[in-house]
């Protein structure tokens, strides 16, 4: 519902999971524990609530203040990490997002099919109307922005490939996922979203790596990554210089940039906190600088404007976390979840920079608390060096019951590409 955009998707991710766990479906059971996700939800959540409480009263009884947000995060965190098997819950959640991102897909399809935009319908003030209702290709779904769909697109590509080399199937069903993959590609590059169509790009290299890895474990070790993130720098740094790159939209993001960072070094109370809301940031921004584009732009920015310089910090390193303990070990993991899933996490810097604010749309959290969880998971088997036996393996996914009886759980497919 949320990468859908549908009506309320924010107030039942608000709801739910803290209903849950007030009914006792998730206790506070021993369990996998991922402390750079604790430690940057702690802060995000103690940043906005003293900046709410402290600085930006006028968004205390709103839904959309980052204190709401954080407790809605919160709550999905604590159903998924204490529920009775939290592996499945992280992989169940990226099967979410994945199909949320088919559904947006099949919007677009059908926007250019039937040549009905959805833009102007829902956000007849967009300043990509124009180019949305004069082009059958250019298309935006439930989106304000066609650059923030093709966002998800990227997304949804990344899924699509890695359901492709770790999911192989056969048939009709390949057919139509390469179908899928190549009309994402071609919607990408159509609409000229230069910040997804380098996802894209990355994404497939990052899921190559993974799948080599998968294959030949004793390939792209340590040395491989210091020759090959010393190439990628070298590229992205001539990429960055570019005249593709370097044109009026690049520097309008500058001017951004350079805005908020005056905003944040005149306002202590703020650069430590962050803003209340996205809303008090605009407000902030136009009281500044009067009526110009001041959205962030930029993840790594938006972090600290909505929840300091710490929460900042913290992401990054988190970020690095994940990027080190998922690419490193001679033995990751290989299920096509929990590929989409760091693929994605690890390109968020890189999609980050497409939409006006990319936290608002909320998915953000929810690839980082899954991916955390699932790196958090085999970092603990690895310490335990302890294969899986042929009778593990064979009851995998079966809770036992009382008596010595089995009870067939969810039958999950990939869960059987696992387990070969």
């Amino acid at each position: 519902m949320l990468v859908m955009r549908l009506p309320l998707s924010f107030i039942l991710l608000l709801v739910v999971p803290w209903f849950m766990v007030f009914v006792g479906v998730a206790r506070s059971r021993s369990g996998p524990t991922c402390p750079p996700v604790v430690i940057l939800l702690s802060w995000c959540l103690i940043g906005s609530a003293l900046s709410v409480l402290l600085l930006h009263r006028d968004s205390l009884i709103s839904t959309s203040n980052n204190a709401a947000i954080m407790v809605a995060v919160i709550g999905f965190a604590w159903v998924m990490y204490r529920c009775q098997r939290p592996e499945l819950a992280a992989r169940r959640t990226l099967e979410g997002l994945y199909w949320g991102a088919f559904a947006v897909w099949l919007m677009g399809i059908g926007e250019m099919v039937t040549g009905i935009k959805l833009l102007p319908i829902l956000y007849p003030g967009a300043n990509t109307v124009g180019a949305v209702s004069t082009s059958r290709f250019v298309v935006s779904a439930t989106y304000p922005n066609y650059n923030d769909f093709c966002v998800v697109l990227a997304m949804l590509f990344t899924g699509v490939l890695a359901r492709i080399w770790f999911q192989p199937v056969r048939g009709v069903r390949n057919a139509g996922r390469w179908f899928v993959l190549l009309t994402t590609a071609f919607m990408v590059t159509y609409m000229g979203s230069r910040g997804a169509l380098l996802g894209c790009v990355a994404a497939f290299a990052l899921l190559a790596i993974l799948n080599i890895r998968r294959l030949h474990r004793a390939a792209l070790g340590v040395r491989a990554a210091v020759l090959g993130g010393s190439l990628f720098v070298v590229s992205v740094v001539a990429l960055l210089s570019s005249s593709y790159i370097q044109d009026n939209s690049t520097a309008k993001r500058g001017v951004i940039l350079g805005n908020a960072l005056a905003m944040l070094m005149g306002s202590p109370g703020n650069a430590l906190l962050g803003y209340g809301s996205l809303v008090d940031y605009q407000a902030a921004a136009a009281s500044a600088y009067g009526d110009i584009l001041m959205d962030p732009h930029n993840v790594l920015l938006e972090f600290w404007l909505r929840y300091g310089i710490l929460a900042l910090v913290l992401f990054i390193a988190m970020w690095l976390w994940v990027l080190v303990r998922g690419y490193l070990p001679r033995s990751p993991m290989v299920n096509w979840q929990t590929a989409f899933g760091l693929v994605v996490v690890v390109l968020v810097p890189v999609l980050g920079v497409v939409p006006s604010s990319t936290l608002r749309y909320h998915v953000t959290w929810l690839y980082l608390l899954a991916v955390g969880l699932l790196v958090e998971v085999g970092q603990q088997r690895r310490r335990q060096s302890v294969p899986f036996s042929s009778t593990e393996l064979s009851t995998a996914g079966v809770p036992h019951l009382e008596g010595g009886h089995r009870e067939q759980a969810d039958d999950d497919p990939s869960d059987r590409d696992d387990s070969r």
